[in-house]
């Protein structure tokens, strides 16, 4: 892997910022190189919010996200703000209980849904979407082998640990299913 730019974007409350340090503390335990910049408004539960996680093998010259290898989308605001963004490569993922894809200009068609926040409540923890996304984008692309997402997420309470882990497997799962047609 050379470089790759990740923009996770929803609403305050989602577990945006969250998703993109776990992201970002797994590829770092990895041995990678990672910049992550947070962006959110003074009121941030319910406003339009995005990480930008930039990961490389070799040193990072510029720390924010310019041409979004992969873009995830938590809500139908999010991923509308960032559309205009998307490159002929990005690959899109998205929250089908949250977000009603476009057709994308240029060929982009890689855009998968993930049921998410549909996901979460059965796993009893509707908090939990954020993880599944992760899952998702962890299955879908080489940034950050398993066994790092399992150990930074198995450091939190006992409880929360058991249900983040579960909720990454139900992304990787979710995933596996959609990505590879």
């Amino acid at each position: 892997m050379r470089k790759a730019e990740v923009l996770l974007a929803g609403l305050g409350g989602q577990g945006v910022q969250l998703a993109g340090d776990i992201l970002a503390r797994a590829c770092t335990l990895a041995g990678r190189q990672v910049s992550v910049l947070p962006s959110y408004g003074a009121e941030a539960r319910g406003t339009l919010i995005r990480t930008e996680v930039v990961i490389a093998d070799e040193e990072i010259i510029y720390p924010g996200v310019l041409e979004p290898d992969i873009f995830v989308a938590f809500s139908q605001e999010a991923y509308d703000h960032f559309l205009p963004l998307i490159m002929p490569q990005t690959v899109i993922f998205y929250d089908s209980a949250s977000v009603t894809p476009q057709e994308i200009r240029d060929g982009v068609t890689r855009q998968h849904a993930i049921p998410a926040m549909a996901a979460a409540a059965e796993l009893g923890d509707a908090k939990a979407a954020n993880m599944i996304m992760l899952g998702a984008l962890a299955t879908a692309s080489n940034l950050v082998p398993q066994l790092e997402l399992r150990q930074i997420l198995s450091e939190g309470p006992s409880k929360r640990a058991e249900t983040s882990i579960r909720a990454l497997d139900k992304g990787m799962e979710l995933a596996a299913g959609t990505v590879g047609r």
